[in-house]
């Protein structure tokens, strides 16, 4: 890291353990820090402080320049210029796609099923609309049955078709609903459509590495706000990367002891350990064409089922 996380021994040696298995790639983690962070913070930021923080997760000036840029000509960042200096926002699209990630991401539970199941079929498209729609679906949690056809059990119809409109095939594709029975097949099916096996490991290997940082963080009478920001960074990029590549399955279609349950209770018990040190450092170090960033926004603090509220920094060697 750029400079030494003013935590104590045991945390800053698990923080650097962490980081040492991880090798975040920028622009993956650039989206992470906008979606969990910087669009609840005023959603701009100097690109040269984005810069210094990303240093420490080990990317360098080179590494995040490139990622950014190319997050721009993608569409899910914009800059802005004011004088010399460039600040960076999540685009209207670059919101609108995290932000149905951050339904699954920041969700306090699963809901109740109603033992239905929202098909779409892709038969009719081709190429790059083909599949950047399954790209899309595979977001929210859609698993490929074959024969180009997406399955959820608890897809919201609205979103489905926000979707379809963005990419113009909403005349080429079919939704509907219908209801199967609770069987071996059905079983046989759901655990091989959403690679149960695989996501259970993933799951489980989330769980390892993060639950030890309950009882470190519990040993620690004040977080500092840069080991906070850095681990809920990592928490939350770690937990995505996993979590869209599932879907929320009803308890009947999962296996027993499911480890994303676990996954979910600890992220949540986690992240209300660190959001409020954490989104402190954020006002800290990052900065806006006006000044330092604002605090998070009143949507930032549903997350989880409700967070309390940050306490206000007194002044900025609070942070040292």
């Amino acid at each position: 890291m750029s400079q030494a996380l003013q935590a104590s021994p045991t945390l800053e040696s698990a923080l650097r353990a962490l980081l040492a298995t991880l090798t975040p790639r920028a622009g993956s983690l650039a989206v992470t820090i906008f979606g969990d962070s910087i669009a609840h913070q005023g959603n701009s930021v100097w690109l040269g402080g984005l810069v210094t923080l990303m240093e420490d997760f080990g990317l360098n000036t080179r590494q995040t320049r490139t990622a950014i840029f190319r997050l721009g000509r993608e569409g899910w960042l914009v800059p802005t210029l004011s004088g010399r200096r460039s600040y960076y926002s999540f685009t209207e699209n670059g919101a609108r796609q995290y932000a149905r990630a951050a339904e699954r991401i920041y969700a306090p539970e699963a809901a109740e099923w109603d033992g239905l199941w929202t098909l779409v079929t892709t038969v009719a498209l081709e190429g790059v609309v083909r599949d950047e729609l399954r790209r899309r679906l595979g977001w929210l949690g859609f698993g490929a049955l074959g024969g180009g056809l997406l399955a959820h059990p608890q897809a919201v119809p609205a979103t489905v078709q926000d979707v379809l409109r963005e990419l113009g095939c909403e005349a080429q594709v079919v939704v509907w609903r219908a209801s199967t029975t609770l069987d071996a097949s059905l079983a046989a099916l759901v655990r091989g459509s959403w690679r149960l096996d695989e996501l259970a490991a993933r799951f489980s290997e989330f769980v390892s590495r993060f639950a030890p940082f309950e009882a470190l963080l519990g040993a620690t009478p004040q977080v500092p706000p840069r080991a906070a920001f850095v681990l809920r960074t990592l928490l939350i990029h770690e937990y995505r990367r996993v979590l869209l590549k599932s879907t929320e399955l009803p308890p009947a279609l999962l296996p027993p002891a499911w480890p994303g349950h676990a996954a979910r209770a600890l992220t949540a018990r986690l992240y209300r350990l660190l959001h409020a040190a954490a989104s402190g450092y954020c006002e800290a170090a990052l900065e806006n064409a006006a000044g330092p960033l604002p605090p998070p926004s009143p949507a930032f603090h549903e997350r989880f089922g409700g967070l309390r509220a940050a306490t206000p920094r007194s002044a900025p060697a609070a942070l040292n």
